[in-house]
């Protein structure tokens, strides 16, 4: 039965009418209380699981920040407790001298405790390939304090004492190939301490010039975490070996950096250049004097110089050596000839282009670049492939296809498409590439562009020597701090050659000297007599490519007089023999051939050689030879306690610069991208559950007539 109309029904229409606005405020007030349903037991399920998947990742991400703390990275740091503290600062004085084929380099650090707790800093840097690191001092307070090589066990437990009884001391060790530790114990409040390492390293030379590169920065590293399991149709997890704290530093008030090269080069010069800072040159006497131009110079990118001496049209080589007493040490250095004088050769290119997220930025540009500029060079009677790769793999072809325009044409919008995001997860790209099917008469040549950020390298090394089989690899590094060891030694491997690309507008020159040494395999099967029983490395004498030289390093019973080099130049034979240089070489020749051999006693691991018998070659040559390795260090102790026992030590990380051009985000490196998509899954799950749940239409109410309005009622 309808509900009787009544005054106040009607005093509610004449308001809705003439006051519309109010009247709907009051009716709102008046909707009766909206009636939602009783939680099921699946409603509670739901919610209950959804709270412990956000929970579980909550967890996760902790755990992650707390590995963010306590994993390795490369940089400076100080720690008190729990409380990340940047009470360290440093500057760098590097001093270069450049005696023929060999520099001799020392690096000074000043670490400076500007807290007021008693400090250990931890500094960790990259250092040229192949360094010999065989010298540390450490001053402070006017007190000098000489290291020396110990077994690594045995230096860091003299290293511990020290720090424990409060006496200033320091520790060099190596952690990777070409990444060095230094540890500096009980830096007073207020005190500076500057550290000495003193190194050697070759000199490079490619396309007739000579040069070197020192590196100031790293690009972290990215590698597979061995989990122990694997999980069908799910993707294996990754990890940055080297995580950001709070970001690498992008601009402090430390990292400064000043250089001077003194170059002796015993010849004059076409051209004298250093490509990423600005210099001012000095003629001398016996060559060149170079310092860094502007004072504020940071620690972001590589130093890198370059020359080119006057040389004529035929193809020279040069020895020099250096008498130790119960043994002659020698460097061999074998340009190749000039670039007319070899054929082109037809070749089968694949293209491998790493787009992983340590890519973002100038990198990925980069290698665009790289990329569209191999196309320009590819002859009529070749044949070509692109793969990129990040988390996963992806080929633009499934067999090589000679070069039509397009097939050319679908590889430049595969180009232009290439984004960086995702892990670098490159076996299966270099084994899609090395097993394609083989093209007939054409030599297959891999062209590798990677910025290198992975720490699995011997891993990928060893598939590189097992699946090579009559391919060349050939490894180009891109941005301002790639891995560098590992793309020598992948190209090294792979019988092809390295190329560096640092900036942007480097790319065609780069990769034009690039397709050259592709184009023109200079000389191949080498055979080097030294006219007496020697001992060189390496000892499997890779192939002579046009615009790049070949150095080994040899140990001799006495004197050469002189030595015969050997080879198919064009399926012809050739020869040319050296006399060694007189007073040409210095005591680092001895250095340099033991840092060699062991590199090769090293890589004799990836073949099979028993660990501990490769450890105890490499212990007795570092030791002999005053030497830097993975298995000893270099020490240096204070006698004199400087910390007072009450007083409490400290220590902390401080990020070095992050390298120029890079986007890397703070926290994880980019390449690192699991937990941030599955902590945002696990909360739009945890929303969507709960909107779903609390969400219900508005009830009816007990009369099934719904909610009245009083134009509703002014109507009956």
């Amino acid at each position: 039965m309808p509900k009787p109309f009544s005054i106040r029904d009607q005093l509610e229409s004449d308001a809705w009418r003439k006051h519309p606005q109010f009247a709907q405020g009051l009716a709102r007030k008046r909707q009766p209380h909206i009636q939602r349903r009783p939680l099921k037991w699946q409603d509670r399920a739901l919610l209950i699981l959804s709270a412990l998947l956000l929970l579980l990742l909550i967890i996760r991400v902790e755990t992650v920040r707390a590995q963010t703390i306590d994993d390795e990275f490369w940089g400076l740091e100080i720690q008190a407790g729990e409380t990340v503290q940047r009470t360290v600062a440093f500057d760098t004085d590097i001093e270069i001298e450049i005696t023929g084929l060999v520099a001799r380099i020392e690096v000074s650090q000043v670490f400076r405790n500007t807290g007021q707790s008693w400090a250990e800093a931890i500094y960790r840097y990259p250092l040229p390939i192949g360094a010999a690191v065989d010298r540390l001092r450490v001053e402070t307070g006017g007190r000098v304090i000489e290291g020396e090589i110990r077994e690594k066990e045995d230096a860091r437990r003299v290293y511990q004492q020290a720090r424990s009884s409060g006496r200033l001391a320091s520790l060099v060790e190596q952690q990777r190939a070409n990444q060095f530790e230094t540890r500096l114990a009980n830096i007073g409040p207020g005190e500076d301490v500057r550290v000495f390492i003193s190194f050697m390293a070759r000199v490079d030379y490619r396309d007739g010039s000579f040069g070197l590169r020192m590196p100031m920065t790293f690009t972290p590293r990215f590698e597979a975490a061995d989990t122990g399991t694997e999980v069908a149709g799910m993707a294996p997890s990754y990890s940055a070996t080297s995580p950001l704290i709070a970001g690498m530093a992008r601009s402090n008030n430390d990292h400064f950096l000043t250089i001077e090269v003194e170059l002796l080069t015993g010849m004059r010069l076409a051209s004298l250049e250093s490509l990423y800072h600005d210099v001012d040159i000095h003629p001398s006497l016996d060559g060149y004097r170079l310092f860094l131009a502007d004072p504020d110079t940071r620690t972001d990118r590589a130093f890198e110089l370059s020359w080119t001496p006057e040389l004529g049209d035929s193809p020279q080589s040069t020895i020099m050596s250096w008498d130790g007493g119960d043994a002659v040490y020698a460097l061999l250095m074998l340009a190749p000839p000039l670039m007319e004088a070899i054929a082109p050769q037809a070749r089968e290119v694949v293209f491998i282009v790493d787009t992983s997220g340590s890519m973002e930025g100038t990198s990925i540009d980069q290698a665009r670049s790289a990329l569209l500029a191999g196309l320009q060079f590819l002859g009529p009677d070749d044949r070509f492939n692109l793969i990129r790769f990040n988390s996963d793999t992806q080929l633009l072809f499934e067999e090589s296809m000679p070069v039509y325009p397009a097939y050319l044409q679908q590889a430049e919008d595969f180009i232009d498409n290439l984004d960086a995001n995702g892990g670098t997860v490159m076996a299966p790209a270099l084994g899609r590439a090395m097993s394609l099917p083989l093209q007939d008469s054409l030599l297959r040549q891999i062209v590798f562009i990677t910025d290198g950020s992975v720490g699995n390298e011997h891993e990928l090394l060893l598939q590189v020597a097992e699946q090579l089989d009559d391919s060349r690899l050939f490894t180009v590094s891109i941005g301002s701090a790639p891995n560098t060891w590992f793309m020598r030694k992948a190209a090294e491997i792979g019988r092809g050659s390295y190329t560096h690309i640092g900036k942007l507008d480097e790319v065609a020159q780069r990769m034009t000297s690039l397709w050259s040494r592709i184009e023109h395999p200079a000389l191949q099967n080498i055979c080097v007599d030294w006219g007496m029983e020697a001992e060189f490395y390496p000892e499997i004498i890779p192939d002579l490519y046009a615009g790049e030289p070949l150095w080994l390093y040899a140990r001799l019973p006495n004197e050469a007089r002189e030595v015969m080099v050997c080879g198919d130049l064009e399926g012809r034979y050739w020869e040319t023999s050296s006399r060694p240089l007189s007073g040409g070489g210095s005591d680092s020749l001895a250095a340099l051939w033991a840092r060699s051999k062991i590199e090769a006693l090293e890589d004799s691991r990836l073949f099979g050689t028993d660990p501990d018998e490769v450890r105890r070659d490499v212990v007795g040559l570092a030791l002999e030879f005053g030497l830097l390795t993975p298995y000893t260090s270099l020490v240096a102790v204070d006698k004199t306690p400087s910390r007072p026992q009450a007083a409490g030590l400290e220590s902390n990380d401080i990020p070095s610069l992050l390298p120029a051009g890079s986007t890397l985000a703070t926290g994880f490196s980019q390449t690192a991208t699991g937990w941030p998509a599955r902590l945002a899954l696990a909360l739009l799950t945890l929303l969507a559950a709960t909107a779903m749940l609390l969400y219900l239409p508005p009830s009816q109410d007990r009369s099934g007539r719904g909610i009245r309005s009083p134009m509703a009622s002014s109507t009956r």
